[in-house]
């Protein structure tokens, strides 16, 4: 299962530790210096650095998912694989979750890399916006079924690999006219035990404007440390589950993790300022940021930060400032200019300087 395209993208592997860049050679990537060597599965190549611990931690789900969607079609198995989660069909199909997508300036000419294709929910969403599309999954299962999934909506500008666990992008610098990063941020250096959380993170942040060409633009989206429902207390799925979880001092945080027999979260999470300060220190510029009400994965509405736009949006009678009860009661009596410290996630749209 493979979708293989055209674009400039699509040409331009490189060795994601040393830049050298790579060629195909039969079932395998190399680079040019002879450095180095990619195994390709599927047409799909392989640039992983540590365990697929998620693939095999899914006791053959991706297998079967894959199973059904070539025998019977990328929707159907989506719908029996998940027959008892509703809430996961929703996320892999719903249309309505494009809506961050038209914040980017994307043509028929954009060269667009998706960092975390998951099952390709945006990625032929994407591919119908834009010339060409590199999506980079770091599940070798999802990337496979993300594959299938181009192919059989008829999108041959979509070009999988795999990889980007130790937040390094397999690309040449300078191609993408626009990079999307769709709640991935927080879980991106998930696998990386040999070195901080942070600096994958701000690896991944380089990266996105490394690959960038002069003038693109970034779509980023991720969970908010100090989102409403986390510091009443709800449950923090990135930091198993835990109460309050990122909301609470980094410092608590890890020892009460430790006491769980657990060495860090799963997932990290920042304030609106301070990933304003680390994609600023990336090298971006002319950022915007959105309130994606009344939550990040089913936005209905995407309102810019500032005080202005908030209180107008408020004026709407059928404007949802939150998507559970206690959100839906506490965040109209948050004051307009301190919403964005509160929402459930943060989306910014990031600049390239030229």
């Amino acid at each position: 299962m493979s979708a293989m395209g055209t674009g400039p993208g699509f040409q331009v592997y490189v060795c994601p530790l040393t830049g050298a860049k790579l060629e195909f050679d039969g079932s395998k990537l190399r680079s040019v210096d002879g450095g180095s060597v990619y195994e390709v599965h599927h047409g799909i190549p392989r640039f992983l650095r540590f365990a697929d611990n998620e693939s095999q931690g899914e006791d053959g789900r991706f297998d079967r998912l894959n199973q059904i969607a070539v025998q019977e079609g990328w929707r159907k198995a989506i719908d029996t694989v998940f027959a008892h989660s509703p809430g996961q069909i929703r996320y892999n199909t719903e249309p309505a979750r494009y809506a961050a997508l038209d914040l980017l300036p994307l043509t028929d000419r954009s060269e667009v890399l998706e960092i975390g294709a998951a099952l390709g929910h945006f990625t032929v969403e994407l591919a119908r916006r834009a010339r060409s599309v590199c999506a980079l999954e770091v599940s070798p299962g999802q990337s496979e079924f993300t594959a299938e999934r181009c192919r059989q909506e008829g999108r041959d500008n979509v070009a999988l690999a795999c990889g980007g666990d130790d937040c390094r992008l397999p690309y040449a610098s300078g191609i993408f006219d626009a990079v999307v990063c769709n709640l991935v941020f927080e879980w991106c250096a998930n696998r990386m035990n040999d070195e901080p959380f942070l600096n994958g993170q701000r690896r991944m942040l380089a990266e996105i404007q490394r690959v960038l060409k002069p003038g693109g633009r970034a779509l980023l989206t991720t969970k908010n440390r100090f989102a409403l429902h986390y510091v009443v207390g709800k449950a923090d799925e990135h930091a198993y589950n835990m109460r309050f979880g990122n909301a609470l001092p980094r410092w608590l945080t890890r020892a009460l993790l430790r006491r769980r027999g657990k060495p860090r979260v799963m997932g990290l999470l920042h304030s609106h300022n301070r990933l304003w300060g680390m994609i600023e220190k990336a090298g971006f510029d002319d950022l915007h940021s959105f309130w994606a009400a009344p939550e990040m994965r089913f936005p209905r509405h995407l309102i810019p930060t500032d005080a202005a736009s908030i209180r107008a949006a408020r004026r709407d009678p059928d404007f949802a400032q939150g998507f559970s009860r206690t959100t839906r009661v506490l965040t109209p009596l948050i004051p307009a200019p301190l919403v964005k410290h509160f929402t459930p996630g943060l989306l910014f749209i990031v600049h390239k300087p030229d």
